[in-house]
């Protein structure tokens, strides 16, 4: 079968060089500009194949009465979004556990350093209670509760009873948990070892934990997380 499988892969990677050779200039560049985009949404180059073979055959049928690409899958954008959201060429609507806590952490902590950051600043602007530590624990922890709640959604389990006091018992529970872990580390932890940060630190490090959880969600494709 994976002799198989991979004799149709080459005679599709064949076939397509014959059949780009046969695209306008405007329907090569579609073609281009939608390889790029779909390798940045991770496609990995089997299903590109197909997808290009389909494609390749339908466009120049198209350009028998005039019809460019557009015309037919609408623009770039719009092609690599259907077939990004289509099951087919997306084996799940889920990244990886460490990438949905990668992207989880990098908000949780984010949001905890700004808040924090702030409302020193805004307060008497001496050093915040949140020490590094703490922080550290809080992207860790943070990111361990959002992958935790992002797995017991309800509509994650269509079908299932209980789901739903399921997704409530685990996102409450997760976030006392959270919380009384960063609450210990702080009360627990001494000073000289949980060292304590400046208001201007914790907002510095939420900005750039926020820009990381832009960056990485794009650049890695990460699905299936909170937000």
């Amino acid at each position: 079968m994976v002799v198989e499988n991979t004799n149709e892969q080459i005679t599709a990677q064949e076939e397509n060089k014959e059949l780009f050779g046969q695209l306008t200039k405007r329907n090569e560049q579609y073609m281009m500009s939608l390889d790029k985009a779909l390798i940045a949404g991770n496609i990995s180059e089997e299903k590109r194949v197909i997808i290009y073979n389909e494609m390749l055959k339908n466009l120049i049928n198209g350009q028998k009465s005039g019809q460019t690409a557009r015309q037919i899958y609408g623009t770039v954008t719009e092609r690599t979004n259907d077939l990004l959201a289509s099951p087919k060429d997306n084996d799940t609507g889920r990244s990886e556990d460490w990438k949905i806590m990668l992207d989880g952490g990098l908000l949780m902590g984010a949001m905890f350093a700004l808040i924090t950051g702030i409302s020193a600043f805004i307060g008497s602007g001496q050093g915040s209670e949140m020490g590094i530590i703490t922080m550290i624990l809080n992207f860790i922890i943070g990111g361990f509760v959002i992958l935790l709640i992002s797995k017991n959604l309800p509509n994650k389990n269509k079908g299932k009873k209980g789901n739903t006091l399921r997704y409530i018992l685990v996102s409450t529970s997760g976030m006392l948990g959270w919380m009384f872990i960063m609450t210990a580390s702080m009360a627990l932890l001494p000073s000289s070892i949980n060292i304590l940060m400046s208001a201007g630190v914790n907002i510095a490090i939420g900005v750039t934990a926020f820009a990381a959880k832009m960056y990485f969600k794009r650049k890695l494709n990460i699905r299936g997380g909170l937000f």
